[in-house]
């Protein structure tokens, strides 16, 4: 299928060329590409994963301060870092929607033809292109194409296909897929929602099905527009590209800067989200819990005596094809609103934001986190989510940034912290010229010096009992010396 540059909305003219760095073009192109193709949530993310790992890792190569995702090889000396970025970008472009190839090579075609001809274009093409199949190829088998048949079993509690269409639960293989950064799928599971017959649980389902009804009288114009604003559903750029977008807004903010410095940002965000959508997805097949217009339609058989069904009940937002908890909004908001907010320095960034669905339509906000918040509520308003569903999600979400910003591309320089699990506990070692710190919230702090054992400078052992924390190896404990 042809597709025309203009009509996928593809960056091909001088000025936008002029204005944007590789990585946001490359960005914009993806975003556009996943709103015309219908591409679910899950694969967005992965998608623009793969994507900016291999601008970050192409570019950043190429004389960067950080550790790439993945070692690919030596360089050729002299490689254009421009070249390398567009190039890798246009790889993965390709590979993942193969139906716009067209576009995205007219849009390349315009990127070079902007640079100095030359070998170190030409080097960086290559290169670019090189770092892009590597991390394609290792992706290939990393359970996003595993065939899994998810059969519903009717019952209280249960998820089961919902109206309008039914349709079978999507990308079940998604629960257990190989993660980008956390070490398995269920690594950071939140704990189950209420069960019926809970009051926490008639609590919950009164809320939605007073909130959350498409002919609800009690929701007010602002929830209403609230809920309709971050639907993200067919046809729109998803929860993925949503944040995709806030971040671009906060580069363009902040005057586009160094490639590299660029690409990292990007690479870390996509991280989190690719690795929020895994973590997302294994809570909803764990506990296959039913969407609120299941439970409101069936609630005589719910065993709460304050549950009263509604047979005609419908949701003000069409219910997604999968089980309830977690929310992927919430999860994908949170954990994105807290990279950003990291990247930023603090959560403080003003910024309006246009609809993706309503032609015209803006929210303003004043911070990342106030934007994650109410896309969360969203999913109440819209009458397709519990609440229980938002806190948890939040939370997971929140915990996947934590592990993607103390893991991912960290710089060069960084001290190594290695962990190793025994029946003593959990030994920690780590460069003795310098100090291990621990923080319950590596991204607000506070960080304090963990006492060790001046007999064995740079290992200690902590009992698995003790309290959860995260470690780091902070600055030299003597510096100067």
């Amino acid at each position: 299928m042809a597709v025309c540059a203009a009509c996928l909305g593809l960056a091909v003219g001088g000025t936008s060329l002029a204005a944007e760095t590789p990585v946001e073009r490359a960005n914009r192109d993806a975003v556009e590409a996943v709103r015309f193709s219908n591409t679910p949530p899950p694969a967005a993310s992965r998608w623009l994963a793969i994507l900016h790992l291999a601008q970050f890792d192409a570019v950043n190569a190429l004389g960067g301060p950080y550790r790439n995702h993945r070692d690919h090889g030596t360089p050729p000396a002299g490689a254009s870092a421009p070249a390398a970025a567009a190039a890798a970008a246009n790889q993965v472009l390709r590979h993942a929607w193969p139906a716009f190839t067209i576009a995205f090579d007219a849009a390349l075609q315009a990127e070079l033809a902007a640079m100095p001809d030359g070998d170190p274009v030409r080097d960086g093409v290559a290169w670019g292109r090189a770092v892009a199949l590597d991390l394609i190829r290792e992706r290939e088998f990393d359970g996003s194409q595993r065939g899994i048949d998810h059969r519903p079993s009717p019952g209280p509690g249960r998820w089961e296909p919902t109206p309008p269409l039914f349709d079978s639960a999507l990308l079940p293989q998604w629960a257990v897929m190989t993660p980008f950064l956390l070490p398995r799928p269920d690594a950071f599971r939140p704990g189950p929602p209420p069960p019926p017959a809970t009051d926490a649980w008639a609590a919950e389902f009164e809320e939605v099905r007073l909130l959350g009804a498409r002919d609800s009288t009690l929701r007010t114009p602002d929830q209403t527009a609230i809920g309709r604003f971050w639907a993200d559903g067919p046809g729109t750029v998803t929860p993925p590209g949503h944040w995709n977008r806030i971040a671009r807004l906060w580069m363009a903010a902040r005057g586009n800067g160094d490639l590299v410095e660029t690409a990292r940002v990007f690479a870390v965000l996509n991280l989190a989200l690719a690795d929020a959508a895994i973590a997302t997805w294994d809570s909803k097949y764990a506990y296959d819990v039913w969407r609120p217009v299941t439970a409101i339609r069936a609630a005589a058989g719910d065993g709460h005596p304050a549950t009263q069904p509604d047979a005609g009940w419908l949701p003000l937002v069409d219910t997604p094809p999968f089980p309830e908890y977690v929310s992927g909004h919430s999860t994908f908001s949170a954990a994105a609103a807290a990279v950003l907010a990291h990247v930023n320095g603090d959560d403080r960034f003003a910024f309006a934001l246009e609809s993706d669905g309503l032609s015209g339509v803006e929210r303003a906000f004043g911070g990342f986190s106030g934007a994650a918040d109410e896309a969360g509520l969203s999913r109440i308003y819209g009458g397709i989510h519990f609440q229980s569903a938002n806190r948890a999600g939040r939370d997971l979400g929140r915990a996947v940034a934590r592990h993607t910003l103390l893991h991912a591309l960290r710089h060069r320089d960084d001290p190594t912290l290695r962990l190793s699990r025994s029946r003593a506990g959990l030994t920690l070692s780590w460069p003795p010229d310098h100090r291990l710190e621990a923080s319950p919230d590596p991204l607000h702090g506070p960080w304090e010096p963990v006492p060790t054992d001046p007999a064995t400078p740079g290992i200690t052992t902590r009992p698995l009992s003790a309290d959860a924390c995260y470690f780091r190896v902070g600055p030299p404990a003597n510096p100067g010396h």
